[in-house]
């Protein structure tokens, strides 16, 4: 039965699929995709690609299998996918849409120097207006994400020329403007702060509570190292310091560096999640 299957009746079915024509196994794979259940709608756009070498729907269909990799966490078929739907797209302004495509999968996967260089060639080389901007809006985003504040407020100047909704501009503009004048903690300055006193560092950051308990917790081993020293009791006092001092005063400035880098960190986010926010609001009008 299984040979029979594999010899008679498969060839059967792959026979009789373009005879359904093109909707129907399409709207299969759709189906499949809007439940996603991305793997079934991967092979139905395949199947469809397989009898259909040319035309608009072989690059949506390429188009949808990047999508539903990219929802499956894998970027290199995704992105190979994208390519094959930019080499099988029937004309300019299709090609240049699946390169906005191939941009933002970059930038979803934190590839942002590629998504850049992508946005950048269409700004420049793309005939169709509508593209231009969407690339400098997605190229605004992808700075965004590096926190390159002055180059994002450059680029979606670009995208707000022609959009109506000024008072978003505004507000973009207005938070990108004080982006570029945030005042972010030197790490250097809070390690070197802590080496030489502990917490100091951590209350440079702004973290007032952790500064004084490395500074209690740093100072009393001092206090019990020096107390053991005078006590002439030099084993107790290696130990101490050993085991406890060396272990909090490492960890004091380790400390310190790291939660320099966490509230830069969190300005950048909380600015940037802020104009994400508004751009989106836009975009859903």
């Amino acid at each position: 039965m299984k040979i029979f299957s594999r010899y008679f009746l498969f060839p059967l079915i792959c026979f009789c699929l373009p005879l359904y024509g093109r909707d129907a196994v399409l709207d299969l794979a759709d189906k499949f995709f809007d439940s996603r259940l991305y793997n079934e709608a991967i092979t139905e756009y395949q199947r469809y690609i397989f009898f259909n070498r040319t035309g608009a729907d072989v690059s949506y269909s390429y188009c949808k299998i990047g999508l539903a990799y990219r929802n499956l966490y894998n970027p290199e078929k995704s992105l190979d996918a994208f390519e094959s739907s930019v080499a099988t797209a029937v004309s300019d302004s299709v090609k240049d849409k699946r390169k906005i495509d191939i941009a933002v999968n970059y930038i979803a996967w934190g590839r942002y120097s590629e998504a850049k260089l992508v946005l950048l060639k269409l700004i420049s080389f793309s005939k169709i207006p509508e593209i231009r901007r969407k690339a400098s809006l997605f190229l605004g985003v992808a700075h965004l994400y590096c926190y390159e504040w002055e180059y994002a407020e450059d680029a979606l100047e670009v995208y707000f020329k022609e959009e109506s909704n000024y008072e978003a501009a505004y507000i973009i503009d207005s938070l990108l403007s004080k982006a570029g004048d945030i005042k972010y903690k030197s790490t250097g300055t809070a390690k070197w702060l802590s080496t030489f006193v502990p917490g100091i560092g951590q209350m440079y950051v702004g973290n007032a509570g952790d500064g004084i308990n490395a500074l209690v917790l740093n100072g009393a081993n001092i206090y019990f190292i020096i107390y053991k020293l005078l006590q002439e009791e030099y084993g107790n006092a290696f130990i101490i310091y050993y085991f406890l001092f060396r272990r909090y005063y490492m960890g004091n400035i380790y400390n310190a560096r790291k939660q320099a880098i966490e509230y830069n960190r969190d300005i950048n986010e909380k600015t940037a999640g802020q104009i994400f926010d508004l751009l989106r609001a836009v975009e859903s009008e």
